[in-house]
């Protein structure tokens, strides 16, 4: 047998018809078969949310001389079940509209509204898991019957988090204090500021509060273009907090299915980032072996050319020696040896001068090269850290760097 879940609400514009549409495609993407039913008699939300799809399903019927009935449209007492429009969404979801033709709902005769529910739960309650009922806002007959204990096993009162809202809801448990008892209802907190939503979740639960639900700047543009926020594939905190507050209200029902996605969606989110660690591994043992090289091409570069500079040594005070012999023959013996020393110690400062700052030009080259070469390894082992570090962190964090990257 199905559970059956009222979304309802004290006011209007708290995001129930939204989260309605999101539970029912998160549970039906963990396997749970699920049918949604559009019981708002004043603005029929999911109806409109869901047009396209309903005048689509509409002209199926008709093609098969049959015309399409929804909620407040259907009479047991005198339509074949057959004849109900049960709307298939692209998510696998199962959607009846209040209507498929557009009609004052709310001039629907009440009682005929109540019994066809109780019919329409009792049919699809024999294959659906759960079945959701988008509520009227406020406290009118219509949302009283949905939220009323002989319809549904639950009621999720969702609401903003502001003083008006809040007042709002004591109100409508007031006004239905036989349905809306802590056994069966639950508050939910929609469009809370991130930052607050993890300080409040475990005392909600305690306080028969689901957890809260986020709004950021990706889910209100989402719900601007008429989608859910909800993404299954690559995840978000959206999605996170849809997690938590489905553990919440259902408990054991989903765990293994939560559970299974969760675990699921570790891996496909570790797999690229154990590509990553195993390519910085590989490629800072490259870069160790090109430092090791370089020291030792260094070093040879350094012997050959210390030798080299004695040769060239040796040989220009050689050259040097017999110019100035030569040159020197007409001075006399003292004069000579004076003159020669001079000549001599000149030539061999320059030489020495020159091959210092030939050594000292090598050694700096040398010295920013492995320098270049540790900053990048340097770099790469603190980026192979944090990834390894993510790796082995929280859903929560692999889903904010996936979203990041």
């Amino acid at each position: 047998m199905a559970k059956t879940i009222c979304m309802a609400s004290a006011k209007g514009g708290a995001g129930k018809t939204i989260l309605t549409a999101t539970f029912a495609s998160f549970l039906t993407a963990l396997g749970k078969k699920v049918i949604v039913i559009d019981t708002d008699a004043s603005t029929n939300g999911l109806t409109l949310m869901y047009l396209k799809e309903v005048l689509l399903t509409e002209e199926v019927f008709i093609g098969k001389s049959k015309q399409p009935l929804g909620t407040f449209e259907f009479d047991a007492t005198k339509h074949s079940p057959d004849y109900i429009g049960l709307v298939t969404l692209p998510n696998g979801v199962l959607f009846l509209p209040a209507a498929f033709r557009f009609t004052n709902t709310e001039a629907a005769n009440l009682e005929q509204f109540r019994s066809t529910l109780k019919n329409l739960i009792h049919i699809y309650s024999k294959y659906a898991d759960y079945i959701f009922l988008d509520a009227q806002a406020g406290s009118d007959n219509f949302a009283a019957v949905s939220m009323s204990r002989n319809i549904s096993d639950q009621v999720i009162i969702v609401s903003e988090y502001d003083p008006l809202s809040a007042a709002g809801i004591e109100r409508l448990k007031a006004l239905f204090r036989e349905d809306l008892n802590y056994g069966r209802t639950w508050i939910l907190l929609n469009k809370m500021l991130p930052d607050f939503v993890q300080s409040f979740s475990s005392f909600l639960e305690v306080a028969k509060y689901l957890s809260p639900v986020p709004w950021d700047a990706d889910v209100v543009r989402s719900y601007a273009k008429k989608k859910l926020a909800l993404d299954m594939e690559n995840g978000n905190d959206f999605t996170l907090s849809i997690v938590q507050t489905m553990r919440g209200l259902l408990g054991d029902e989903i765990e293994k299915e939560v559970s299974s996605w969760l675990s699921e969606k570790s891996a496909s989110l570790r797999e690229p980032i154990d590509i990553q660690i195993n390519d910085l591994k590989t490629n800072l043992e490259m870069l160790q072996k090109q430092k090791l090289e370089a020291q030792k091409l260094s070093y040879r570069k350094s012997m050959f050319s210390n030798i080299s500079n004695m040769a060239i040594v040796v040989v220009a005070f050689g050259t040097a020696v017999t110019f100035a012999t030569k040159f020197l023959t007409k001075f006399d013996t003292t004069e000579r040896v004076i003159v020669l020393g001079m000549v001599t110690t000149a030539l061999i400062g320059l030489i020495i001068s020159i091959i210092s700052k030939s050594l000292e030009f090598r050694a700096s080259k040398n010295e920013l090269d492995d320098e270049k070469i540790s900053s990048h390894m340097n770099s790469m082992i603190s980026r192979l850290d944090k990834l390894e570090s993510l790796r082995s962190g929280s859903i929560e964090a692999l889903i904010k760097a996936n979203r990041t990257s």
